[in-house]
């Protein structure tokens, strides 16, 4: 019988693919110990204490080149080297610092959320009030930081299970459930206790929006919050749930294919290609000595008084005695094999960011040709909406009225910084043709100024370091006389 621990079968169909790919991308501590999940055992069915040990000499030897890591972080690199736009009221200002009330700010959190699009395709984010236990939240309250809307984050893998229902024209998300890990504090005070909970999120009959939480216990899974209905800034229920599904692909309900799992697939196979390249080096990496032509008083003459093998150490043999050194072929089939995987590896990372290698929906196209668009500027496109939307039900919470947008970059080319524009731009400013804000703005998209910092700060920061002249009525001017007022 379905209970609240129920999954959806694409759910539980996703779960290998996740996996790879996220045990990919954290790197060879992670995929050696996974050990013959991703590296078969050599002769599989000798279970003996011997080819136990060489398995372990086998996975020791082989050398995970972590290719899709360092793409996924790259990718993400290319987004921020421009710095997002960040439009909110003033009573949102927060989010550029502390978005998810523990102190990660917005930028930081689209970050880790483009991430994990990379890795598995989907993500999602619940836009949530921390209200003070006392019912009533006060405008003290919400400026001391005790009550404010926030925006936590959900990987794909707590996200399991989910339903909609046609309301109106349009269909809404009727139910999700979340998984949640919290820690609970020992009696002691010191140490903590990891417990499993299960945020449900509902629309109920009557169309509003509700909570409850279950928790997870030895025996049974139990209610611990009943359903409660959280409020909108003018006290009135929500008509629906503020959660926001993340994709690769689009931004709906349904689990869209993980950018990177081509290239994690690779990525194994160079691994396994690996292993088998440095096994064949440690076996016949080193030459094998040989002596021929032997009778047996010869090689017991040898082996009484040893053998010693280079050019100041002569060895004596019999007539028609030999000796040599035997030193296998390359093993060259492998090491292509790797090579032509790397090279491949290397090719779809490219692609990911390569124009015309995926189609926009058409509420994304804006005036770009759809044949245009990259795999990593769709799921830019899809993070800039998603968070777009988030915080205009943040405002819905507060009660903010005004603009609420999050953009970010979609061009990923290098940024220079060109000495001849940078010069003209500053003349400009001068000569009271262009703003300083876009002059800064500028200099903030090449990093030479903190993109963090306002125009107040700059503009606070010019002052303080560069102040004016401060003239009183004692001062006089160069000619003996008082400064004549302005």
């Amino acid at each position: 019988m379905a209970d609240v621990t129920y999954t959806r079968p694409e759910y539980d169909a996703a779960q290998s693919r996740w996996r790879l790919v996220r045990d990919v991308c954290k790197g060879s501590e992670t995929i050696k110990a996974r050990g013959d999940v991703y590296l078969p055992k050599p002769n599989e069915h000798d279970t003996s204490k011997e080819n136990r040990e060489r398995y372990k000499a086998y996975k020791q030897r082989a050398v995970f080149y972590n290719a899709t890591g360092r793409t996924k972080h790259s990718l993400v690199g290319a987004v921020f080297r421009t710095w997002p736009t960040l439009t909110v009221p003033g009573a949102l200002d927060y989010v550029s610092k502390d978005i998810d009330g523990q102190g990660v700010s917005i930028y930081q959190q689209s970050q880790s959320v483009i991430g994990h699009l990379l890795e598995v395709g989907r993500h999602g984010l619940l836009v949530d009030y921390a209200a003070v236990e006392a019912g009533t939240v006060s405008k003290a309250d919400e400026q001391a930081g005790r009550a404010r809307a926030n925006v936590a984050s959900y990987p794909a893998e707590a996200i399991r299970n989910w339903k909609t229902r046609k309301v109106g024209g349009q269909h809404l998300l009727s139910l999700i459930v979340l998984r949640e890990e919290v820690d609970i504090d020992t009696d002691d005070g010191f140490g903590s206790e990891r417990v499993v909970q299960y945020r449900v999120l509902r629309l109920d009959d009557a169309g509003v929006y509700t909570q409850e939480v279950w928790q997870e216990g030895s025996s049974e899974t139990s209610l611990i919050i009943p359903p409660f209905t959280p409020l909108n800034g003018l006290g009135q229920p929500w008509k629906l749930i503020p959660f926001q599904f993340l994709g690769s692909e689009n931004n709906d309900t349904s689990i869209d294919d993980s950018p990177l799992y081509d290239m994690a697939v690779l990525n194994i196979g160079h691994y396994c290609n690996s292993a088998d390249y440095e096994d064949s080096v440690w076996f016949s990496g080193q030459p094998q000595f040989w002596i021929s032509g032997l009778d047996e008083d010869w090689r017991d003459h040898l082996e009484e008084n040893g053998i010693y093998v280079g050019s100041r150490a002569p060895l004596t043999l019999p007539a028609n005695g030999s000796c040599g050194f035997a030193q296998p072929e390359p093993n060259t089939l492998v090491k292509e094999a790797m090579d032509a995987k790397k090279e491949d590896m290397v090719s779809l990372g490219a692609r990911l960011i390569e124009r015309g290698s995926a189609v926009k929906t058409a509420t994304q196209a804006d005036n770009d040709s759809a044949a245009e668009h990259s795999v990593l500027s769709l799921v830019v496109s899809n993070v800039s909406e998603a968070y777009s939307q988030c915080l205009v039900w943040m405002a819905e919470f507060v009660n903010a009225p005004g603009e609420a947008l999050y953009k970010l970059n979609q061009d990923f080319s290098q940024i220079a910084l060109d000495a001849t524009i940078l010069a003209a731009l500053f003349n400009a400013v001068q000569g009271g043709k262009l703003p300083a804000g876009d002059f800064w703005q500028y200099l903030r998209d090449r990093g030479v100024i903190d993109p963090e910092k306002t125009d107040e700060q700059i503009r606070d920061e010019l002052e303080t370091e560069n102040p004016g002249p401060d003239l009183d009525d004692d001062e006089v001017d160069e000619d003996g006389g008082k400064p004549s007022d302005p």
